[in-house]
């Protein structure tokens, strides 16, 4: 921007100094219209890279949390297993009691009766919600979470790929906008109307580059290793 201003100045000089000289005039004016778009690209431009920087720290966000439900999915799954492992436990040790030859009948009937309801209690809701059925239902449940943050985290990882694309073909309109002033800025000291005209060539170059960053089409790439990496948990 400080250059702009600095090009706005110098065209604002010159035309004082020349006012009588139309070629000046015009020129100045030339200079004047082309730092007003550089002004423009260049606001454009900086908003569109803090887009970019925004929507990555979007996907990253979502990457960490994806991340933090798969941890809370196997943590669950873990528990859940544990959990199966007691309750299968249970039922063979009550089954194995009831047929063993010679035992007194009270105590197996107590073992039996208690290894039972431990068993049917690995079941039953309970206000630390650790069921199997509740422990199974919460690993489910973070496991669509961590899916659905990493849907969402490729979304914006694709949307900041298109969007950098757009930042790189501003810069690329901005720098010839810098180039147009430099051009006329020779215009003036060389009565040259040949860097004239090549100056408003590579302005009206700028602002169809600048244009065209916005038809850019956007195409969200898959990447096959990852999605099979995924697929496959690993």
């Amino acid at each position: 921007m400080a250059n702009t201003h600095e090009h706005l100045e110098h065209a604002e000089h010159a035309a004082g100094h020349h006012a009588t000289d139309p070629f000046n005039q015009r020129v100045a004016v030339t200079m004047a219209i082309v730092a007003a778009c550089l002004a423009g690209i260049s606001m454009v431009g900086h908003r569109t890279h803090n887009e970019v920087l925004q929507l990555l720290g979007d996907a990253n966000r979502l990457r960490t949390e994806a991340a933090t439900a798969e941890v809370e999915k196997s943590n669950l799954f873990a528990w859940y297993q544990s959990k199966r492992l007691r309750e299968e436990q249970y039922k063979i040790a009550a089954k194995q009691t009831g047929l063993i030859p010679g035992a007194p009948d009270k105590a197996c009937k107590d073992a039996i009766e208690e290894w039972t309801k431990s068993a049917k209690e690995m079941r039953e809701p309970n206000k630390d919600h650790d069921s199997l059925p509740e422990l199974r239902t919460r690993g489910e449940e973070a496991g669509k979470r961590a899916e659905e943050a990493k849907s969402k985290a490729k979304a914006f990882r694709d949307e900041a790929e298109h969007v950098h694309h757009q930042a790189d073909r501003l810069d690329i309109a901005h720098l010839l906008a810098e180039v147009a002033l430099v051009v006329c800025s020779i215009a003036l000291l060389t009565k040259k109307k040949s860097f004239w005209l090549a100056g408003i060539l590579a302005a009206v170059v700028a602002i169809s580059v600048t244009v065209s960053a916005y038809m850019i089409p956007h195409h969200p790439h898959e990447t096959p290793a990852a999605d099979a990496k995924d697929a496959h948990g690993h």
